[in-house]
Order: structure tokens, then sequence, then C-alpha cells
């Protein structure tokens, strides 16, 4: 059921990096046919951390499993043609090239639209189709810079601190897969296609809703915490040889945490009856409950802040994560196995639809892997002519 959800349509997937690759990736996921197109030197992100091997970046394997790879030179006249007779018969067109260069080559919304009416276009930017920023490049952390985020992450006397993981990329993918399964939903009753604009800088501005929305209320620039929160108590703490986080949202979590931990007089002290109390007097209560968590065993406060339903969690590396019980049980890792025989896990799509989870059909693409394949069965291009593209340069990818 979660491979057919999207059976029958088509996405011709212009993009690269980790945006636009994972908006498709998402969508290829629930079945749909997605036909990734890059031009001959390949998708940027193929180069990452790699060198000159195009096939071995863990980046791009993890953002473009299920899908056709072909390489098309659509800034050539030849090569554009050619993929207007793609988008002639696909459902959805996505890229995420800076606002005006589709234009420049002829392959806006307008001139997709011609050849196909019903088409799902989805253009996504940096900043934006429209205001002074409109055509600034962008990567994930300028956006954390930008929206603000940077300005509310780490420590209270420190420096602003980025995300350690791309989350406006992955983000901003997640947000323009739903707006186009929305269109498409919407073109079932209209038989209309429509034009979907979305941008990274909005994204990671969407991300902090509740922040800006604080922000407006009360007129202040919200502080840096380290690992402090504005609305619940949160404590970090170091036991044995393990760091652990807590979290108290309400009266009754801080009933139970005083249970666990038996501090004399802790119940019952006012400045900590309240959350709004907790809160203020922070500085003060959280080295208390340090200090009493330090004297136990890892065992033992794991096992009773899970027994007294406490939100807890131990701060784990990525080694432990992949390791977990509870992401095998939910399906979220996808092994495959490379051509160089290395298997590689990849991480699912993070829902299940009728109790199932994403599966790899299709490997990420090696370069060029499908080219011949789709040009003969959706273009019906003999072999000849195939060769005779190749040989141009239009479909064989440049050399390293």
């Amino acid at each position: 059921m979660f491979g057919e959800t999207l059976s029958g349509v088509r996405v011709l997937d212009v993009t690269r990096m980790i945006v636009g690759p994972t908006t498709t990736m998402l969508l290829a996921d629930l079945g749909a046919e997605v036909i990734k197109v890059e031009l001959p030197r390949g998708d940027d992100i193929r180069y990452m951390q790699t060198g000159s091997d195009p096939d071995d970046c863990p980046f791009f394997d993890a953002v473009n499993r299920n899908k056709q790879g072909i390489i098309l030179n659509y800034r050539l006249p030849e090569g554009r043609e050619l993929l207007l007779e793609l988008a002639a018969q696909s459902d959805v067109f996505v890229h995420n090239y800076t606002p005006g260069v589709m234009e420049d080559w002829d392959l806006d919304y307008d001139a997709v639209r011609a050849v196909n009416p019903a088409i799902i276009y989805c253009s996504i930017s940096a900043f934006g189709e429209r205001g002074p920023l409109r055509q600034r490049p962008g990567t994930d952390v300028l956006f954390q810079a930008a929206s603000g985020m940077m300005s509310v992450t780490g420590e209270r006397a420190g420096d602003p601190i980025r995300v350690g993981a791309p989350i406006i990329d992955v983000g901003t993918g997640i947000s323009a897969a739903l707006a186009i399964t929305a269109a498409l939903y919407r073109r079932t009753t209209t038989s209309e296609g429509t034009y979907i604009g979305t941008s990274l800088f909005e994204q990671a501005v969407f991300l902090q809703a509740p922040m800006f929305t604080w922000h407006s209320r009360h007129s202040l620039e919200p502080p840096r915490l380290g690992n402090q929160s504005a609305i619940a108590l949160i404590v970090d703490a170091r036991i044995e040889d393990e760091t652990i986080v807590l979290a108290v949202p309400t009266d009754k979590f801080w009933a139970r945490l005083c249970e666990v931990l038996s501090v004399p007089g802790l119940i019952d002290d006012p400045r900590f009856a309240t959350n709004s109390g907790r809160l203020e007097n922070q500085e003060t209560l959280v080295p208390i409950l340090r200090e009493r968590l330090a004297t136990l065993t890892f065992q033992v406060a794991s096992d009773s802040l899970t027994k007294n339903q406490i939100p807890w969690a131990p701060v784990q590396s990525y080694d432990d994560v992949v390791e977990m019980e509870q992401l095998a049980a939910n399906g979220m890792l996808l092994p495959f196995d490379r051509s160089d025989d290395v298997t590689v896990r990849l991480v699912a799509t993070p829902f299940r639809i009728g109790g199932e989870s994403a599966t790899i059909s299709r490997p990420p693409p090696i370069m060029g892997r499908d080219t011949e394949e789709v040009l003969r069965t959706k273009l019906d291009l003999s072999a000849e002519r195939i060769a005779e593209l190749n040989a141009s340069g239009i479909t064989a990818p440049a050399p390293l």
C-alpha cells in the first residue's frame, strides 16, 4: 500500500543538492515514478565529501532512492526540447534553481505549461520569488542565520550556533512534497495544473512559528537558553558515564520527579510549586536536581524515570541510534547494497500507511544509469538516435 499511494504519477525531477531531491524522494517512496534529470556533470552534491567519484556520496544516496536517473543537458536547445517532451507526459515538474534561471533557459512554468496545461510545477528557491533577496543563493546554515534560528541556539552567554543537521533543507523538502500532493488531489476534481512556490528561508521562519508568535506577543527577543526551554523545565545531567535529558512540562510530572528523587522539602518548596515558578528559579533548581541524579546509577535512574512515565532520554551518538530496536521495529532503516558491495542504511520516510513503511525499489542512481531506458521507453527514440545524443554530449556524463 505504501509504495502504491502515488502509483501512476510521473515526476520530472530537475533538482539538486538536498532540498529538491528530498521532495522528489518522498514522492518516489509513495510510489510516484520519478525521473531524476542531471546535467552532464551531475548533481553538485555528488562531489561533496567524495572528491572525484560522483557515485560515492552518502548525502546523494540519502535523498535519491527509488528514482530513475538520466543525463540530459537541458541548457542546450536539443536537450531542452527532450526535457519538454518528458514534461508533456509528466504530472509534476520540480526544480530548485534561483529565480530567473529557468526563465533564461525557457523552462519556466509558462514554457512547461504550454506543452502540458495540467502540469503541477514546483519551484523551490532560496529566499523566495519576490523581494530584494530573491536572487540571493543560500545554504542551510545561511537560512538558520538569516531566519533568527541561530540567535536562539547556543549557550546563554555563548555564541550563536547552527543546528548540526540540515533541518532547513529537509524540512523544506517535506513542505514542498505536501504542497505537491495537495495539488495532485485538487487536480482530481478540477483537472487543472498549478504553480507551487516555496523557499528555504520561509521554511526556516515557519519552523520557528511558536517563537515568532511569542516575540510578537511580548515584543522581546527570545534569549539563547542552551538546553533550557522557555515553556518547561529541562534538566541535563551526568549520571556515571552517560548524559541524560529530562523534561518537566506540567505539575503532574513535577510531582512524579520529586517522588523519584526523594529530595527533602522539594515538593513543598513554594518556589517550585508551579511551572512558571520552576522556570523563574531554574538557576537554583537545576543544580539541586543534577546533584541528586548524580548519586544514582544509570540503571536505577533510567528504570525509575521510565517506570514513573517521566519524559527523559539519554544523549545518544549516531552509533547508538542506528542500533536501537525502536528504529528497527518501525522500519526506519533501509539497507541496500552499493555496486562496490558496501551495505548502506538509508533513513526511511517517517510515517506508515496501512501499517507499511517505505521500501527501496530502486537504489540511488549512478550517473546516467537509466538514460537509455527512459529515452527509449518514454520518448520512443531509436538506438541510433540515442547513440547520436550520447556522442554529441547531450546525454553523456561530462569527463571528470
